[in-house]
């Protein structure tokens, strides 16, 4: 109930309490309004925080799985790179490396060059290779007018004149008699020479001393060189020594080798290489041989010279080197030198140095065989034909001294004196080294039906100014 008070209005304490009300209503529900917003602000503070998370965790394993991918792609050496339009890519198993040996006790580091020292091989084996120096004396042909150079001046003759041609070679000291020092070469670098000068370790080239052919063997390339030892200094004869020759069967592909030599005559110089192959076939001054071929520079000058393994043991003779010009439309070639098996010949040499040492002889003074070549039994046609190696006899000199001994035409000469022959060159070049009237054993083969068998006759050599009858260029 209302009442109007003095003042002519009216007192309402509901008024009053509605508006207290009113008042305390708000003030609650603002008071309910911001805790729900804290509660809400507090859920999604929670609802962030988890959604960081799941992020970063999302973020890791992605990163660590791409670096372990890339670690595994590094140590496998591959790069794997993928492209989005090769999806089904076919994938190949790993085909292996041929570094697969464990490499972790070689001498070699990364980054760092391994130098080879073979100082002790070659300070222990120089005393046993020699410098040699032939010399043969040339003819050259002079004319004073077209008439003497078909006509000769009318007397047959040509006025020409003579020059000296030096060549140089290398030489290994294998053995010494009571007499003679004895060292092996290659036939091709005393072949047709009229004097040898050998020079031995240590000593200047003025000193050097006089060399004489021992024995040949040109179907092997090679000769035995005697040097008297009273014409040693004696100096030099304490500080040289004989080499030792081990086994070239025993030789491996990719062995290390030492070479040593006269490289175009400027004295001894070494290389180094491996053993490229064995049993290579090269032709060599027009034959073919089995060789050992090795990498190691072999020059003009090195023939004759040692091929040592790294114990400081001869295992080869050098001989030759293939060599090209090359350009750009035919291809070069580098590092191909070889060498003659030391084994193979070890008996030829023990066989030629048993011979008489000779020194070359006057065209006056030759001995003389008398026979006719046309053609000489290489290689090639031996095989083609089933015939021995040799000169081929076209006919003999009618009571000469092959005719006197029983070689007739059609028969081979193989051997002279016990060195084996394979051409009339090479016959040429051993008989310029023997006297008329001495008895040398030749060996031949004969036809036998459709085989060749082999004999030995003597042959007492003759004097060429006793043969009556017209001769040939392949008369001898």
């Amino acid at each position: 109930m209302s009442e109007q008070n003095t003042n002519g209005y009216y007192e309402n304490g509901d008024n009053n309490n509605y508006y207290q009300n009113q008042d305390n209503n708000n003030y609650y529900n603002n008071q309910d309004s911001n805790q729900n917003n804290g509660q809400n602000n507090k859920k999604n503070n929670k609802g962030m925080i988890a959604v960081i998370i799941a992020v970063a965790a999302v973020v890791i394993i992605v990163g660590c799985t791409a670096a372990i991918t890339f670690i595994l792609g590094v140590n496998s050496g591959t790069t794997n790179i993928s492209s989005t339009k090769e999806t089904t890519a076919e994938k190949y198993a790993d085909i292996g490396s041929t570094n697969s040996t464990d490499t972790s006790d070689s001498s070699s580091t990364s980054g760092s060059v391994v130098v080879t020292d073979v100082s002790k091989v070659v300070s222990n084996t120089m005393p046993s290779i020699v410098a040699i120096t032939s010399t043969t004396v040339m003819q050259s042909n002079n004319y004073d007018s077209i008439y003497d150079y078909y006509f000769g001046g009318g007397d047959g003759n040509s006025k020409g004149s003579t020059y000296e041609q030096q060549a140089a070679g290398s030489g290994i000291i294998v053995d010494q008699t009571d007499s003679e020092l004895l060292i092996v070469t290659n036939n091709h670098v005393i072949e047709d020479a009229d004097s040898l000068k050998i020079q031995f370790d240590g000593m200047s080239s003025d000193k050097a001393v006089d060399g004489y052919i021992k024995g040949t063997d040109s179907t092997k390339d090679v000769a035995v060189v005697a040097v008297k030892l009273k014409d040693i200094p004696k100096a030099t004869l304490n500080t040289i020594k004989k080499a030792t020759l081990g086994d070239s069967d025993k030789v491996s592909v990719g062995e290390g080798v030492v070479a040593i030599g006269n490289a175009l005559g400027y004295g001894q110089s070494v290389t180094t290489g491996i053993v490229s192959a064995k049993d290579r076939e090269a032709n060599i001054e027009n034959k073919t041989m089995k060789l050992l071929q090795t990498d190691a520079a072999i020059n003009g000058g090195n023939s004759g010279g040692a091929l040592l393994n790294s114990k400081g043991e001869v295992i080869g003779i050098n001989v030759a080197k293939y060599s090209s010009s090359g350009s750009s439309t035919s291809a070069s070639v580098e590092g191909m030198g070889f060498a003659i098996p030391i084994t193979s010949v070890k008996s030829i040499i023990s066989n030629l140095e048993t011979k008489t040492t000779r020194q070359k002889l006057a065209a006056d003074k030759q001995g003389y065989l008398g026979i006719t070549s046309k053609y000489d039994v290489t290689s090639d046609i031996s095989e083609a034909y089933q015939m021995p190696t040799g000169v081929y006899v076209y006919e003999t000199t009618k009571n000469g001294p092959a005719d006197k001994a029983g070689i007739q035409s059609g028969d081979i000469i193989r051997k002279f004196d016990g060195q084996e022959v394979d051409s009339m060159e090479s016959l040429q070049s051993i008989i310029q080294y023997y006297q008329p009237g001495e008895k040398i054993k030749v060996t031949i083969a004969y036809a036998s039906g459709r085989t060749y068998k082999e004999k030995e006759v003597t042959v007492t050599l003759g004097k060429r100014s006793d043969v009556t009858n017209s001769e040939t260029q392949a008369e001898q």
